[in-house]
């Protein structure tokens, strides 16, 4: 009986990892990886990454250049069998945007075939927070230096990927995601270098990160944003975004895109298909929108945690989509 304790007491130790993948996006060394003061990975250049790696659900990782002694030291505490992306970002020695490693969950897959799971990380420290647009729609709203945002289940397409200044009108910089045969899969898209940089290899760019330990640098391209006659940025067609955050709690922002002006309701219901929150109900002129939801029905009073849907009808369109209310 002992013997049999023993040997489960081990199993269960055994059994207490999580798996990470790390990437390096912090100018310009070569480095090393140690775990618990040991090192584990060698030679990760500027812009690579990692594979997924079994790490414990208590660790310390720490930062070397290679051959060096460890320059900084990160405890994390994670959950046993979930999955992280770890980003080391920042200069070392500013302290403005210090030298950081920044963690999330990481989805390895997309919910279905037919979508493309996509986290994108802002990690340009002489940036300002942004919006990024995909194929002229408004993807990611106001993500400053060092926040991820994510995950968009975003259908297996090509797209063109416009950076802007948060609220301009004109592109920063834009960029060609192939992501057709990418069906089922996930990603990291992460901002590197920097706008005003120092040497060419530290330009401004998009690099996509995937699970397996891939990068690929994004190429540059023609923006796909167009400028309206009243000096806005419009979208080419109507769409309806997915919720962020999905699953939510406390509250959700919802996004739309309307290709001309026109009556919008946006309305929440529950599954029994009963009217639970107006959002929208008024005349909007074209562009890039969105509205925030509280959890509260239309009398202010908090609703059950569950499956809810919103609706959107904007002149001749509509739409609807689901999300859920996590308690």
């Amino acid at each position: 009986m002992k013997r049999i304790l023993l040997i489960l007491c081990s199993t269960f130790l055994v059994a207490q990892t999580a798996q990470v993948q790390i990437i390096h996006n912090s100018p310009y060394p070569v480095v090393d990886i140690y775990v618990d003061g040991t090192v584990a990975i060698e030679q990760v250049a500027y812009r690579a990454c990692t594979g997924l790696v079994d790490l414990p659900i208590n660790t310390t990782v720490g930062i070397a250049p290679t051959g060096g002694d460890v320059i900084a030291t990160f405890p994390f505490t994670l959950v046993a069998n979930e999955t992280y992306v770890v980003t080391a970002s920042g200069i070392l020695g500013n302290t403005d945007t210090p030298f950081d490693l920044k963690a999330s969950g990481l989805d390895a897959v997309a919910e279905n075939d037919q979508s493309f799971a996509l986290k994108v990380l802002h990690g340009v420290t002489d940036a300002p927070a942004v919006d990024i647009y995909a194929n002229g729609s408004l993807l990611v709203e106001n993500l400053s230096y060092g926040n991820y945002a994510g995950y968009l289940q975003v259908p297996a397409a090509d797209y063109t990927i416009d950076v802007t200044a948060h609220g301009a009108m004109t592109a920063v910089a834009s960029f060609t995601a192939p992501l057709a045969s990418q069906g089922g899969g996930s990603g990291v898209v992460y901002a590197s270098g920097f706008l005003a940089p120092t040497t060419t290899d530290s330009a401004f760019t998009l690099i996509l990160a995937t699970p397996s330990g891939g990068t690929v640098e994004l190429p540059a391209t023609e923006t796909a944003l167009a400028v309206s006659k009243n000096g806005f940025v419009t979208p080419g067609e109507f769409s309806l975004n997915q919720n962020y955050p999905n699953p939510f709690n406390p509250s959700t922002q919802i996004s739309y895109n309307l290709p001309e002006d026109a009556m919008v309701t946006i309305n929440v219901y529950d599954l029994m298909g009963r009217s639970v929150r107006t959002l929208v109900s008024s005349n909007q002129i074209a562009g890039y929108r969105s509205v925030s939801w509280d959890a509260t029905n239309d009398v202010g009073e908090p609703v059950s945690a569950g499956m809810y849907v919103y609706a959107v009808q904007a002149g001749e369109y509509s739409q609807t989509k689901k999300m859920v209310l996590l308690k």
